[in-house]
């Protein structure tokens, strides 16, 4: 390459990416190290006292070692522009845990087991005595909901409690057993606890993020275990919150975050082999092109009780392009407190492919306002809601799923004649095609679809029933030009649809009923899958599949 032709600021990020390969080097994070200071040079005989000295003084390209222990601390890399023609690694060596929360003392004892901290100067949103999460009496989020009346988030959801239904009232005259209250006025901290001789460990919320990186490239995180934030005080970020391009989160915990477990945005990016259980309201955020979820666990999340109608459960992807081109693969994602997958407003042709989406309160898999999704090869049971649900959503295709005993509908697309305010997107559910899948036992009907009108098309699905009810029911999507739910003769008569699907008459066996009321995960559905093999195969190579997805 000719130097001369290159622009000034192409030589500048020339130079930057030669300096951060030259200089890339092992550095160390070992508190208990006789020599260990954040004076040193962070090498082995060297090394640094604190993770957040580290993040300070980590170059594009090192790779940062975390010795085993609990750490108080966090990784909030500077916000520059960072990238290397290697990756920059940052690695726990053994159990790496840490914590958004520090030991507190100095508490005053008021009598009947209430404790009160002065001086506190800015809202907790999680304190944990004997490693168990006190309940949050009142408190607010995002720099004031639902106290501040002039709040963005304050219109939104006003008939279902706004977006944070579960918050507790507050006041130190209702505080209960296990509870605790901030008053912001007096700038004290209340704890209510079981009245005891001894003074408990008491830990308090107070780290914003635990790990944090924005405008970084090549940046691989893994073998990290992060526990406890105070992020949702004035953010809706991740207590994980990586925002760039390239870059790899793996073999990662996120527990018990206070609001986002892991936020991720930027091209290219991959989360891996990461469990994210029981954040506050999400375990999973992320928006990008190219991107890929792939066998992580997103489990028991939004446990403070906010709207699942908001943004709430196991994943969401939303805003700002949505994601696009990505793979949400051979995920668990269950028991959430709202949808398993949901995608809203304006993703498009994403791949959706053997996840396990189970008893999660809400829908299992969301696809909404979004185009050319993917969603094929899950096994979605036991969800509160429809099994799959293209809300608005078009040129989609739902093919070769295990669709099972879900409280509402099995498959449902609808058109609720919502339109794009900027007019940028297509809301009208066009040209989605339904086929190979087996749906056993939903509640409701079967399916929902606008047909011919909107060129859907349903086919060669099997249905399985019980013998006891009258066969799996149809109905078109809204605009209801019929809506009243009808036998499988009067839609193919009708809609021309599923001429090619099978309707099987089967009880669901006594194991998996009992399975499933005890809400197992591990369910053999390798004889239903074999019955309506032998009915119907389910037809291969249907999925469509894009040039641009990343494997």
């Amino acid at each position: 390459m000719n130097a001369k032709r290159l622009s000034a600021a192409a030589l500048l990020m020339l130079c930057l990416l030669l300096a951060a390969t030259s200089t890339a080097a092992i550095r160390h994070v070992r508190p208990d190290h006789p020599l260990a200071s954040d004076d040193g040079d962070g090498g082995a005989q060297r090394p640094w006292r604190t993770l957040s000295h580290a993040a300070r003084h980590l170059q594009p390209g090192d790779t940062l070692l975390i010795a085993a222990g609990i750490y108080r601390d966090s990784l909030v890399l500077p916000q520059r522009a960072w990238s290397a023609s290697t990756p920059t690694t940052i690695a726990g060596e053994g159990l790496v845990e840490l914590r958004g929360t520090d030991l507190v003392g100095g508490w005053e004892r008021l009598g009947g087991g209430v404790l009160v901290k002065h001086g506190w100067n800015s809202e907790p949103q999680q304190v944990v005595v004997h490693g168990k999460l006190l309940v949050q009496a009142g408190g607010t989020v995002f720099d004031g909901y639902p106290q501040r009346g002039d709040h963005p988030l304050a219109g939104l959801h006003r008939g279902e409690g706004g977006i944070w239904p579960g918050r507790t009232p507050g006041g130190l005259a209702a505080l209960t057993p296990g509870g605790f209250w901030y008053d912001s006025a007096t700038r004290s901290l209340y704890l209510r606890l079981p009245a005891t001789t001894a003074l408990p460990e008491i830990e308090v919320a107070t780290r914003t993020w635990l790990l944090r990186a924005e405008n970084v490239s090549g940046l691989v995180v893994r073998n990290l275990r992060f526990r406890y934030a105070n992020t949702s005080t004035m953010s809706r970020q991740g207590a994980v919150t990586i925002k760039g391009h390239g870059n790899t989160l793996e073999m990662l915990a996120v527990l018990d975050a206070d609001g986002v477990g892991i936020e991720l945005e930027g091209d290219g990016n991959v989360i891996r082999q990461c469990t994210v259980m029981r954040a506050g309201y999400l375990g999973i955020k992320a928006r990008g092109a190219q991107n890929l979820i792939a066998d992580n666990r997103v489990s028991h999340n939004n446990v403070r009780g906010f709207n699942k109608w908001w943004e709430a459960g196991g994943m969401k992807f939303i805003g700002n392009g949505g994601l696009r081109q990505s793979r949400v693969a051979a995920n668990e994602v269950a028991y959430n407190n709202g949808d398993g997958i949901w995608f809203d407003w304006g993703n498009d042709d994403n791949q959706v492919e053997r996840n396990r989406v189970a008893y999660n309160t809400g829908f299992g898999v969301h696809y909404e306002a979004s185009a050319r999704g993917v969603i094929t090869q899950n096994r979605i049971f036991g969800n509160g809601q429809r099994g799959v649900y293209l809300s608005h959503s078009r040129d989609s295709v739902v093919t070769r799923n295990l669709i099972v005993a879900n409280g509402l509908e099995g498959i449902v697309a609808i058109d609720e004649q919502r339109t794009d305010p900027q007019g940028l997107l297509d809301l009208r559910p066009w040209r989605n095609r339904i086929s190979g899948n087996v749906l056993a036992w939903n509640k409701g009907p079967a399916l929902i679809l606008p047909g011919a009108r909107y060129r859907n098309v349903s086919d060669d699905n099997v249905y399985l029933q019980d013998d006891a009810e009258p066969g799996p029911l149809f109905a078109m999507g809204w605009p209801k030009t019929w809506n009243r739910p009808q036998p499988i003769s009067a839609w193919r008569a009708r809609e021309g649809q599923d001429i090619g699907s099978r309707v099987i008459s089967k009880r669901m066996e006594a194991t998996m009923r009992n399975a499933l009321a005890q809400r197992s995960l591990e369910i053999d559905f390798s004889r239903i899958e074999r019955l309506a093999g032998a009915a119907a195969p389910a037809l291969a190579g249907q999925a469509r599949t894009s040039r641009s997805l990343p494997r």
